[in-house]
């Protein structure tokens, strides 16, 4: 069992088998807690070779993301930033809509050098 915080991560089970890109990156947030203070989300973010999770708390009023400790090893660098800057986006969107969102799915292709 995966730990982040003290609290285990959620054992959410798949309905569909989990896709890895054949390139590039794909960030899947699932809501595992929400109050209206806070939301807990399970992060996998997926690259072709490897898959890593973490738990993320995000403060409703502030907007502040805390993630733990990736489980294995941290993602690369522009996916760190996609996962901050979509974590950002699912802020917005509870403060703007007044529910936090259940599952978001992003894939974007590899940085260019």
């Amino acid at each position: 069992m995966s730990v982040a915080y003290g609290l285990p991560l959620p054992e959410i089970p798949a309905r569909f088998a989990l896709v890895r890109p054949d390139h590039g990156g794909r960030l899947e947030l699932k809501l595992s807690q929400a109050s209206e203070l806070s939301a807990h989300y399970a992060l996998t973010v997926s690259t072709p070779d490897r898959e890593l999770t973490t738990l993320v708390v995000v403060d409703s009023a502030s907007g502040v993301v805390d993630l733990g400790d990736w489980q294995g090893e941290a993602p690369p660098e522009w996916l760190a930033a996609l996962a901050h800057a979509l974590l950002r986006t699912v802020w917005r969107s509870k403060n703007s809509d007044g529910t936090w969102p259940r599952r978001v799915t992003r894939w974007r292709p590899d940085p260019k050098p």
